[in-house]
């Protein structure tokens, strides 16, 4: 029997002008049916963005309100009538982030903002690295989950898209443990594997119309990507997103762990990329995609995965990795850093006195960058580790 291909729509969209983000995304739809494919009218439908915080627009941290709205209102056109549009945002509220995107709750095509702040225990047996999730009571509410989530760079997993929008599931103030709990980047990958395998989100959109890249995902730069992908498969939408940036898909550990969890494919041979538009629609190849989409300078942390027989011993591998660094002259000691840095003991703390900047000690430092995406300031960056391998030249023969 043929394996099941998956197909990832690529929409180019070269604006945020409502009416042809609607356009684009109902094209990609068409592709897989439409919602009708997707849903049922009478299913309680939670509507997940990226809101990682408190944001306008045209910073490029959070899904663009015109795709949330394109979606929404593809979502009442199909009868949908118990439609909530939510995010659990690291700092800050839900509602503070959807009105700093100018989004109002009488005009979103009768969607309601859901607060994403209760918590629910939920165990989940057949889990491979977690086995137990404290939720949002949204998540185990809702039928159905769309997940809106945004093209950025991640110090911690290089990108941030459709497998890793999930954390986004857990109460705000739970997630800080679950850095804690799991302290790298591939076991961090694996648990939100298992997020995956417990909700099952029916669909995975993503606004890469304007990316960001750099330090991302709160303080890097916006750039023109000019697309939206949409797929059934987030590690599939993943691989793609890679292919734009020619990126190697199995550097990033939730495309690498995502595939081998089950969740999705990041297997070229395994993908259908088809570039729509409003007219046409046709299966093209990774090269035919870069050539016609990407962005081979795009800035996102490019460097080889190493593989070594250190690699089990996670505290160790933790302290070879980049770690985050405070620029003092940008600094405002406002301490949100401090607030949000998951360790025990705190891993930066105002060692110095308020009136100086927060200072690190790097042996409780599990570098899980919430402090990084959490500054206001975009102080704090992360830069190489005070530890590397390299390569021994090799003896030339005379």
């Amino acid at each position: 029997m043929e394996q099941k291909r998956s197909k990832v729509m690529v929409i180019p969209c070269d604006s945020y002008d409502e009416e042809k983000v609607y356009n684009c995304i109902k094209a990609g739809l068409g592709q897989l049916g439409g919602f009708d494919a997707i849903v049922k009218a009478e299913e309680k439908i939670l509507v997940k963005p990226n809101l990682l915080t408190a944001s306008v627009p045209d910073k490029a941290i959070a899904t663009h309100p015109s795709v949330l709205r394109a979606v929404l209102r593809l979502l009442n056109e199909r009868g949908c009538v118990d439609v909530k549009i939510g995010d659990s945002p690291g700092h800050g509220s839900c509602e503070g982030a959807l009105k700093a995107l100018g989004l109002k709750e009488d005009d979103i095509f009768g969607a309601k903002f859901t607060p994403m702040s209760d918590n629910v225990h939920v165990d989940f047996a057949d889990g491979i690295t977690c086995r137990e999730f404290d939720f949002c009571k949204e998540i185990v509410e809702s039928d159905a989950i769309i997940n809106v989530c945004k093209m950025k760079t991640h110090a911690l997993e290089r990108i941030t898209g459709a497998v890793k929008n999930v954390y986004g599931f857990v109460c705000g103030y739970r997630k800080a443990a679950g850095h804690v709990k799991f302290p790298n980047d591939t076991v961090f990958a694996r648990m939100l594997a298992d997020i995956h395998r417990c909700t099952h989100p029916r669909l995975h959109i993503m606004d890469g119309i304007v990316a960001m890249e750099g330090n991302g995902p709160g303080s890097g730069t916006p750039t023109p990507m000019n697309v939206i992908l949409i797929s059934e498969d987030p590690v599939a939408l993943d691989t793609v997103y890679c292919y734009l940036i020619d990126l190697d898909p199995e550097a990033v550990p939730t495309n690498s762990q995502g595939c081998r969890m089950g969740v999705g494919t990041d297997k070229e041979e395994e993908i259908d990329i088809i570039l729509c538009n409003v007219d046409q629609a046709k299966t093209i190849t990774r090269k035919e995609l870069f050539e016609k989409l990407g962005n081979g300078s795009f800035d996102v942390g490019r460097e080889k995965p190493k593989k070594t027989f250190l690699m089990k011993y996670s505290g160790f591998m933790t302290k070879l990795a980049r770690r985050p660094v405070i620029d003092e002259d940008e600094c405002v000691k406002c301490g949100v850093c401090v607030d949000h840095c998951p360790v025990p003991g705190k891993a930066v703390d105002f060692k110095n006195g308020k009136q100086r900047p927060p200072v690190y000690d790097y042996k409780k430092c599990i570098r899980c960058y919430c402090c990084q995406e959490m500054c206001p300031r975009h102080a704090i960056s992360a830069k190489k580790g005070f530890l590397s391998f390299k390569k021994k030249k090799k003896a030339s023969i005379s």
